[in-house]
């Protein structure tokens, strides 16, 4: 006698680890917040997903070395069927079998759940016990990787921060970027972060993709080669921070400038990605047979604008939109009055610190690209800023 669907529902729920789930939309009580540096903004939405200490982490779950099972794979624990993620990141399991053939890619490369997974510490130090990992293997006839995109598809300008390592064999990228997809690789925008484990240590690569043109060659401008500062390898603990604004993409690792384009900056809204792949081509190299790759993360950050609204975790209570990422002053809205910080006077990460409580408000009269609507912005901050840009 067959069991009820919904019963073998509620024996595979109870059978995964059960984790508690660590995301949060820290600031609530903020109209807008500030990022500093070169390329200071000022963003209407906050998220923190902190993966430091969630209860119940575990060891990595064996690999999936059947390529079917891998793409049919159930989530790794609980964490990732909480809606708390879900309303968040998609854990991806599509594959390149369309695409092997015209791509350069060597191998077979599946996006599988089993690889994204969040993994107990072992390390000395008392400021975290666990992290998201997203993991790469070679098998033998197929290459398994992971992917998870953000549900949100309509950020339009952001900054977004990452404590993240980068470990293993080479032959594998560790990518964090924007995403829009085009119907050819010219027509992609993206703004990139990308590790390569075949690079030397202490190289990262910074891109305002599409980095080839529609004959198929190299875009030099659109590409530079980071050296972290202080030569400091990726495989420890850093700050990786991309600023995607309206005429530059700029890069941060620990605070310190790395590298800024203002070549073919992404215009249009789009979401975020954060990957660990190989497909055996010229871009990743060739992972060697049963060897592994690993990405890391602590936390992450992200402050933003959308042209929309939408109803996830990061817009509880705000909604905008305008042709820059603005905030457009409406009928019943404060604007922009309790201004909060990310990087300036913060104590605790993830948590923004309060810059200006100002009740006062004053209009400013610029206007965006092909936008008509007036923007408000607070009078502590008249004066040149705009949401998106300073």
């Amino acid at each position: 006698m067959a069991l009820p669907a919904s019963l073998l529902a509620s024996i595979f729920l109870f059978s995964l680890p059960h984790l508690t789930i660590a995301a949060s939309d820290t600031g609530d009580e903020c109209s807008c917040f500030r990022t500093n540096a070169s390329s200071q903004g000022y963003f209407l939405n906050h998220q923190f997903h902190d993966y430091r200490n969630v209860a119940g982490a575990s060891s990595p779950p064996a690999l999936t070395t059947n390529a079917t099972n891998a793409t049919n794979a159930f989530a790794t624990s609980s964490f990732f069927l909480q809606d708390e993620w879900r309303n968040e990141w998609a854990v991806q399991n599509w594959n390149n079998s369309d695409s092997l053939a015209s791509s350069g890619a060597s191998i077979l490369m599946v996006n599988t759940p089993n690889n994204v997974y969040i993994e107990q510490s072992n390390d000395s130090s008392p400021d975290y016990k666990s992290y998201l990992t997203l993991r790469t293997a070679r098998h033998e006839t197929f290459q398994s990787v992971a992917e998870i995109d953000s549900v949100e598809q309509d950020f339009h300008y952001m900054s977004a921060r990452f404590m993240a390592r980068v470990i293993g064999s080479p032959g594998a990228c560790a990518g964090i970027f924007t995403y829009l997809g085009g119907d050819a690789a010219s027509d992609v925008q993206e703004a990139d972060i990308e590790i390569l484990t075949r690079d030397p240590r202490n190289r990262v690569q910074y891109t305002n993709q599409p980095s080839v043109n529609k004959a198929g060659d190299d875009v030099p401008q659109a590409t530079m080669n980071g050296t972290n500062p202080g030569e400091r390898d990726w495989t420890l603990w850093n700050v990786y921070r991309v600023d995607w604004m309206p005429e530059m993409s700029s890069w941060y690792v620990n605070g310190e400038s790395v590298a800024n384009i203002s070549f073919q900056t992404p215009k249009d809204p789009a979401g975020l990605i954060v990957n660990m792949w190989s497909d055996g081509g010229v871009w990743t190299g060739n992972m060697s047979l049963y060897d592994e790759a690993f990405l890391q993360i602590q936390w992450i950050e992200l402050v933003y604008n959308r042209s929309g609204p939408y109803g996830g975790l990061g817009n509880r209570k705000r909604d905008e939109k305008g042709a820059w990422g603005v905030l457009e002053k409406r009928k019943g809205t404060p604007g922009c009055k309790v201004v909060c910080g990310v990087d300036e006077q913060v104590n605790v990460t993830g948590t923004p610190t309060l810059l200006y409580n100002n009740t006062g408000d004053a209009t400013m009269g610029w206007r965006g690209e092909s936008m008509g609507a007036l923007v408000w912005i607070p009078l502590v901050l008249v004066g040149g800023a705009v949401f998106g840009c300073f």
